[in-house]
């Protein structure tokens, strides 16, 4: 009777000491954000570019300090692009800043007389005033500062990568003998390949599209489509949504902004729904409810980036927790089984 007493007091404690220590860990990550950010998303790079390195090394025979070099090299390149297009994307559609105000003055009277032939009243004067006021150069500028904002985080990723390879006593990362880091880099690195090279098929699709249509802006939006879909569940949705405000200025309702939009739809959900799933096959091993909890979870705590890393990190502590005895049972409920 001692021993059952004894048995349950420390079962108890231990849940206890649990949940103050997921409280403490939580609110260290939240004060910590802007320094844990910039170092969580480099080693994600860093494990990209390491598994990048190594593949020019063994299967095309680069020398060590020639395949880090080309891999940190295309890693610079893609950014200083990226940086370029978005800045030439959002200049072209400044220049057109008062043409989109007339579409959206010509569309919205439109409208309104339409909703009078049925008997629904609106004030246009006072709507076509308010858009006219609209401050969309100051919305641009805000969008300015943010990106400017991300360009200095990024600059931080970029030095703590530096110093992670440096940290390497060889050019070629070694392969670790732990077999918990072992598993967690083969999730992860499986994870982040299947997941970068079908959001690189998307955007491309995406960009395709809205450039064939001559949308504005079809840069910037087929990179935060590349961007989005790394948040599950709802990225896809809002890449899709995302173009609508500036498809609305250029074509009002007409049959352009329907095809559009349908064409959006089409190619993240055979992408998204029917391609990614075969080539990820098991997966992070999480369930869905788990995906959408780590998405609330670290979402609340990380903000947008913690939506965007939030399947891996939460991938990699399930598997930490799958090698702990006591922890074991938590690994199985992420995993959507019962603990046995």
């Amino acid at each position: 009777m001692v021993d059952k007493t004894s048995w349950y007091y420390q079962k108890m404690s231990a849940i206890c000491l649990s949940i103050i220590a997921a409280g403490v860990i939580t609110a260290v990550l939240i004060y910590t954000r802007a320094l844990m950010i910039p170092l969580v998303i480099s080693i994600f790079f860093y494990i990209i570019l390491a598994q990048m390195t190594a593949m020019l090394h063994r299967k095309l025979s680069f020398p060590a300090w020639l395949a880090l070099t080309v891999s940190v090299l295309c890693f610079v390149l893609c950014f200083s692009g990226i940086v370029y297009f978005t800045i030439n994307s959002v200049g072209g559609f400044l220049k057109g800043a008062e043409m989109y105000r007339d579409n959206l003055l010509s569309t919205t009277a439109d409208l309104v007389h339409k909703l009078a032939q049925h008997g629904i009243e609106l004030d246009q004067a006072s709507i076509l005033n308010y858009i006219r006021e609209l401050p969309l150069l100051n919305w641009f500028q805000n969008f300015g500062k943010q990106l400017f904002s991300v360009i200095s985080n990024t600059t931080l990723i970029i030095l703590f990568i530096i110093f992670l390879f440096i940290g390497e006593k060889k050019l070629i990362p070694a392969q670790s003998s732990n077999a918990t880091v072992q598993e967690i880099l083969a999730h992860v690195s499986k994870y982040l390949s299947v997941k970068i090279s079908t959001s690189l098929v998307t955007a491309v699709v995406v960009w395709l599209i809205l450039a064939f249509f001559r949308v504005k802006l079809a840069f910037l939006f087929a990179l935060f489509t590349f961007l989005l879909n790394f948040i599950p569940s709802i990225g896809s949705i809002i890449a899709v949504l995302l173009p609508t405000p500036v498809l609305f200025l250029q074509y009002g309702f007409e049959p352009h902004f329907w095809v559009v939009i349908a064409l959006l739809t089409a190619a993240q959900f055979i992408i998204g729904s029917l391609i990614e799933p075969h080539l990820m096959g098991e997966g992070m091993d999480l369930h869905p409810v788990t995906v959408i909890a780590s998405l609330i979870f670290w979402g609340l705590v990380w903000g947008i980036p913690g939506a965007f890393l939030s399947v891996p990190i939460t991938a990699s502590v399930k598997i930490v927790l799958s090698k702990i005895k006591h922890t074991r049972p938590i690994a199985e409920i992420l995993a959507g089984r019962l603990p046995k």
